[in-house]
């Protein structure tokens, strides 16, 4: 296979498939190529010794070299941290601003349905059914909307997490797929506890008003 030797020479990144890069010694690159200067330089440093030949490098380009600039281990760690750190904030963030809309909605749909049945509550309140049945009804449907909704967001997110997020993490060598549905299992107890709560406020909301005025209002 032949490599492009000008573009070593020439300090360019060949991007073709056929390109090669290797590595000389820098009195070698000195005698095949008089007339270059060496553009990178790299150095294998035992780990023990790291720390101190990156303070020998930081005092020389303080004080010989202003416009030197050199990367070793740590600062690739360092640089990784933050890069990882970065994507975690912003994934948490979207992920709570979808979760609040989603929470929203939900509350938002429990709380209108209920409101858009006060007519039908007061007619079955008029023929027996006590307060405390109608509530218990109203709460049994709620838990039975978050129970939908709790099983098709596990079905669909584990679908989502063991196919999408896998596929896009399995072409990053530097990303590691971890399977985990925690962020749902924490939401589990909030959506139970929100599908209890709403229609508990929606009915006393309700009962400030009559039977016979329910009755008579009009949607």
């Amino acid at each position: 296979m032949a490599a492009n030797i000008n573009s070593l020479t020439e300090g360019i990144n060949g991007s073709a498939v056929e390109f090669l890069s290797f590595y000389l010694p820098a009195d070698t690159f000195r005698k095949m190529y008089p007339d270059n200067t060496i553009r990178k330089l790299f150095f294998n440093v035992d780990e023990a010794f790291q720390p101190q030949a990156e303070e020998i490098l930081k005092d020389y380009r303080d004080s010989e070299d202003k416009g030197l600039s050199f990367t070793s281990k740590s600062t690739l760690k360092e640089h990784y941290r933050e890069q990882t750190k970065a994507n975690t904030v912003t994934g948490l963030v979207i992920s709570l601003i979808i979760a609040l809309v989603g929470i929203l909605n939900f509350v938002n749909s429990m709380a209108t349905a209920i409101i858009s049945r006060r007519r039908e509550f007061a007619m079955i309140q008029s023929i027996g059914m006590t307060k405390g049945q109608l509530r218990n009804m109203l709460i049994y449907e709620g838990l039975y909307y978050a129970g939908i909704t709790l099983a098709a967001s596990y079905l669909l997110g584990t679908l989502a997490v063991e196919f999408g997020v896998r596929m896009m993490v399995s072409g990053d060598w530097t990303a590691t797929f971890r399977f985990t549905l925690m962020p749902l299992v924490i939401c589990t107890p909030v959506l139970l506890l929100l599908a209890v709560l709403i229609p508990y406020l929606c009915f006393r909301n309700l009962e400030k008003q009559s039977i016979v005025e329910r009755l008579r209002a009009v949607d």
